[in-house]
């Protein structure tokens, strides 16, 4: 008698083990699909946005000029460089990062300087405006590589400066592909300038958004 019911207790145990196994298996298999839609979903959003999007590579030149805390004599030097950049059309944001080159001379020295900046801009006016004026402020670091040069005391040297500065600056689009502006960036911990005033101009070409 008591062999006969330990069966039917086995019989059960695996029974009720089984149905439980398949309920929290279908449970699993219900939440993993639910994870794999969410998360699809959000690709495919994150994906729309994106091409929402409009996207731009700019060329661009112009000059830039030394703010010194004494009078130096620092002249006006040639800038070039370019940018990659991207605006949210729906609300007059946008981000830029670019990386401009200059060279810069006095008696005794020659400067190349590389100049990577990352900015964000901000346009009231709405998304078809021809002409579309803008705010910016962002930040960059100017490397220096001087070469030093006084013959009459025998100095050859050749020195490498790094400095951080904040930018703010103004500009305006013209259809959304010419682009002109004037920036100031404030360099604190320079032991030379006090900042840099820089205006630029560059042509946008465009891709990416809305046709």
């Amino acid at each position: 008698m008591l062999v006969r019911y330990a069966r039917q207790y086995a019989i059960m145990e695996n029974v009720m083990n089984t149905v439980c196994g398949n309920k929290m298996k279908q449970k699993l298999e219900s939440i993993i699909k639910k994870g794999k839609i969410l998360a699809l979903a959000g690709i495919a959003s994150l994906a729309i946005g994106c091409a929402s999007l409009k996207h731009y590579v700019e060329p661009r030149v112009g000059a830039i000029v030394p703010v010194a805390e004494k009078e130096q004599g620092y002249k006006p030097s040639f800038l070039m460089g370019g940018a990659y950049g991207f605006n949210i059309e729906k609300i007059g944001l946008g981000f830029e990062a670019g990386l401009d080159y200059f060279h810069s001379s006095g008696e005794y020295i020659e400067t190349n300087s590389i100049w990577p900046r990352l900015n964000l801009n901000f346009s009231p006016l709405k998304q078809t405006a021809k002409i579309k004026p803008y705010v910016m402020a962002g930040v960059n670091l100017l490397s220096e590589f001087s070469a030093i040069d006084i013959p009459e005391f025998y100095v050859h040297d050749k020195v490498k400066n790094t400095t951080f500065g904040i930018e703010f600056g103004i500009g305006a689009t013209i259809i959304d592909r010419i682009n002109g502006r004037v920036t100031y960036t404030m360099m604190p911990a320079s032991e030379n300038v006090r900042g840099m005033i820089s205006l630029t101009a560059g042509y946008r070409f465009l891709f990416g958004g809305k046709k």
